[in-house]
């Protein structure tokens, strides 16, 4: 574990949980960034990915009317 984190783990203060909250967010936003990154190209593809994985295919959509 990188010696930063570790030394706001092993401070309470409000500040030091602020600044590991901050980290982590940018830690998960990171990797969504990165996993939305690989998606397929079209709704075929995707189709074809979720059968060969053995998954299910959600599609999420909205309008604005």
């Amino acid at each position: 574990m990188p010696l930063l984190i570790q030394n706001l783990i092993q401070n309470n203060s409000l500040k030091s949980r602020l600044a590991m909250l901050t980290v982590l967010a940018a830690m998960v936003l990171a990797f969504a960034a990165t996993a939305m990154a690989a998606e397929p190209a079209s709704f075929k593809e995707a189709l074809a990915l979720a059968k060969a994985e053995n998954k299910m295919l959600v599609i999420d959509f909205y309008t604005d009317w």
